[in-house]
């Protein structure tokens, strides 16, 4: 497990403004360090020392230099635009009907109701398990067994920004062990059986669908021999692909519900793609990365617009407070605003997806190549189509997280009830 020992004098460096922050991650003065991330490197713990070995140590996020730019090369190409518009068009779209109609029930007063997190989740997870490669989770049991580790292994993940570290941390590696037991080892297995047979029969391998299993079995990257390593590069696909599609998904239906009680006119544009986009991205601007702050460690002394850091100082870039910037996004940048006119140059979702060398892989997923036709996109027109509304009599149960997320308005939706006043539209009847 790597290590960093914290110098004396370290400074935890605060910024929350766009320039600042843009420059601080494309620098080479400074890394990503899973102790860092973790909440371990200035008084170690051992719950610190939990989440960096389970879950964080060796992953890409957590990779520099050389290593980063190896492993990233590789995995870009299962994002690459053809890979997408298959999976949203033969999976995600699919995937929604599909779980709409097996989520919904009628209710006495006869409203259409589901959980839209359930179906939500379920829709990422068969997207998550074509990109890492798992197989079998078509039945309603192996589904329900592998959803149960959604939002327990968000949280290991992120342990550090949960109110209860030691109960997230707990739960996290429950599902961990279910994920791999159950997961990730059958699907290894399976594959490297096909890829022995393969070379067997002299067949060419490159025939079998790419995947991160795939990339793994055949050795694209020498950390990847190491299983403790293969498997936390699958958490976080997992969590990355499915966890925080599911909160910008669910958060933005529930952003457009305000804004829509305030500007009603607006409901004749809830299936325009180019409206969702905007909502969707004001949505990110806001809440992405779904925890308050990412980190990282100066590895020398520099300085980036008037702002000293010295080496060995923490940095936490304060993405969500970025995003309200006012200097940037206007005097109401703390607001939702779909309809928001934001600078040249700038992007409408902030600094969601981070910066530099290490943005996230699913830029592309979540808006598509031309920002309209991304997957998250297009599961926001079906449920508007099919009328969706907060349900009025229940309740969005919401994970318990820290001081600084609860501060920020940043929450982690469990269930998000809904019904739908459409929905004839959508289920085939009329």
């Amino acid at each position: 497990m790597s290590q960093r020992n914290c110098p004396m004098g370290a400074s935890v460096v605060l910024i929350d403004k766009v320039d600042t922050l843009q420059r601080v991650l494309r620098s080479k003065s400074v890394e990503n360090i899973a102790d860092v991330s973790a909440d371990n490197y200035r008084q170690r713990t051992e719950l610190g020392d939990t989440n960096v070995r389970e879950f964080q140590d060796g992953n890409l996020s957590m990779l520099n230099g050389d290593a980063h730019r190896h492993r990233r090369k590789h995995l870009n190409a299962l994002v690459r635009p053809d890979q997408l518009i298959r999976f949203r068009e033969d999976v995600v779209v699919p995937s929604v009907e599909r779980w709409l109609a097996r989520s919904v029930t009628v209710h006495q007063d006869g409203t259409v109701r589901c959980d839209l997190s359930e179906v939500v989740e379920r829709t990422f997870l068969e997207f998550t398990a074509k990109l890492i490669g798992l197989e079998d989770i078509e039945t309603e049991e192996r589904m329900t067994r592998l959803r149960s580790c959604c939002v327990p292994m968000f949280a290991g993940l992120s342990a550090s920004h949960f109110a209860d570290r030691e109960a997230v941390t707990t739960a996290g590696l429950e599902a961990k062990k279910i994920f791999v037991d159950e997961y990730y080892r059958p699907a290894f297995n399976a594959l490297q059986a096909k890829l022995a047979a393969a070379r067997e029969a002299g067949s060419d391998t490159e025939n079998l669908e790419n995947s991160l299993l795939f990339m793994i079995a055949t050795g694209i990257d020498e950390l990847y021999l190491d299983e403790r390593n293969a498997i936390i590069e699958a958490i976080l696909m997992f969590v990355a692909t499915t966890g925080t599609s599911v909160q910008a998904v669910i958060s933005t239906i529930n952003e457009l519900m305000d804004w829509l009680e305030h500007h009603p006119e607006d409901w004749a544009r809830v299936e325009d793609l180019d409206f969702l986009s905007a909502a969707l991205q004001e949505t990110l601007r806001l809440r992405a990365p779904f925890v308050s702050y990412l980190t990282r460690l100066a590895m020398e002394d520099f300085e980036v617009n008037g702002c000293p850091i010295k080496a060995g100082d923490e940095i936490h870039a304060l993405i969500p407070r970025a995003g309200r910037d006012e200097e940037v996004f206007g005097a109401d940048a703390h607001q939702f605003n779909p309809r928001r006119e934001v600078p040249k140059g700038v992007n409408r979702y902030g600094l969601a997806f981070g910066g530099g060398p290490h943005q996230c892989l699913g830029l592309r997923v979540v808006l598509g190549n031309d920002g309209l036709g991304g997957s998250h996109i297009r599961l926001l027109q079906h449920f508007f189509k099919a009328g969706v509304r907060r349900s009025p009599d229940e309740s969005p149960e919401i994970l318990a997280m820290g001081e600084m997320e609860v501060a920020d308005n940043i929450p982690t939706y469990v269930s998000y009830p809904v019904v739908f006043t459409k929905w004839d539209r959508v289920s085939g009847r009329h």
